[in-house]
């Protein structure tokens, strides 16, 4: 039997510029319900911190207020990062393809259809199974003694929504975009080339995994093997998911993270 990997999507570049804006309103909504709905995993990392130390003066803030904040320091950086993504889409030839599609003639099966969403789901699948089987082997040789109480799993569901939005539209939409529109400009190529992609998924994931050293200091104590563990499994999620943005778009990055997420952490247990 012949497995086949779907075809990269249609970029219509003419149409991600004509529609740029109406896209960018719609994912910068989308950012900011998306860091609301973080709030209850927040707020309960938070109560688990408190109950070995101070109470933590947001917990006791005023929930209008805890929104309020929220929702204007999400839309600082979706701004900024929405808009830097789709500003450069002509340059790097990524964008929101599938979002764009929403408001003209495309049809929106060429972007988010059985076959390409599907092998997304698989592959995200896969890199969980790999990473969770190799977090065992790692257990039996060289276990982590120092670990902090997790939240529980209803709160990791609503976390893995958080993070396959707003990480995808960061790191994705916006910082990958962005070093394959920079090293476009510099070596004053027409079209960007396969290796200036895989450059900018490598680069992206490092700052990926950057980003999750004080997430990981929630759940363990920071050392050298917590902090390698951290870097190398976001090299491989980021790159999984920096693949599948580049060839198939955000819309199915973004639902490869979202069940990369589930299995990881509701199905299995890290640091567990």
């Amino acid at each position: 039997m012949k497995i086949s990997i779907p075809s990269p999507i249609p970029r219509n570049i003419e149409n991600l510029e004509e529609h740029k804006w109406k896209v960018a309103l719609t994912l910068l909504l989308l950012f900011i319900f998306s860091a609301v709905v973080n709030i209850p995993f927040s707020n309960e990392i938070r109560r688990i911190q408190s109950q070995s130390g101070p109470i933590d003066p947001k917990l006791t803030e005023p929930i209008f207020d805890t929104i309020l904040n929220v929702t204007v320091t999400s839309a600082i950086f979706g701004i900024v990062f929405i808009f830097l993504g789709l500003i450069l889409s002509g340059k790097s030839y990524l964008g929101a393809p599938g979002v764009t599609s929403m408001f003209n003639s495309s049809k929106l099966n060429l972007y988010l259809n059985k076959r390409i969403t599907f092998t997304s789901i698989i592959i995200a699948i896969i890199a969980a199974l790999v990473l969770l089987g190799l977090l065992e082997i790692q257990k039996e040789f060289y276990p982590i003694t120092s670990k902090h109480e997790r939240p529980s799993k209803l709160f990791y569901i609503l976390g893995s929504f958080v993070a396959a939005v707003s990480e995808e539209i960061l790191f994705r939409l916006g910082i990958m975009s962005a070093i394959v529109a920079v090293i476009r400009y510099l070596r004053e190529s027409q079209v960007p080339t396969n290796g200036t992609y895989w450059f900018a998924i490598i680069v992206s994931s490092l700052l990926f995994g950057l980003i999750h050293i004080p997430m990981t200091n929630n759940f363990a104590e920071l050392t050298v093997l917590t902090v390698s563990i951290t870097m190398i499994g976001n090299l491989i999620t980021g790159t999984v998911f920096g693949y599948i943005f580049w060839k198939w778009g955000l819309l199915n990055a973004m639902i490869a993270h979202f069940v990369f997420d589930i299995v990881f952490h509701v199905i299995g247990t890290p640091f567990g």
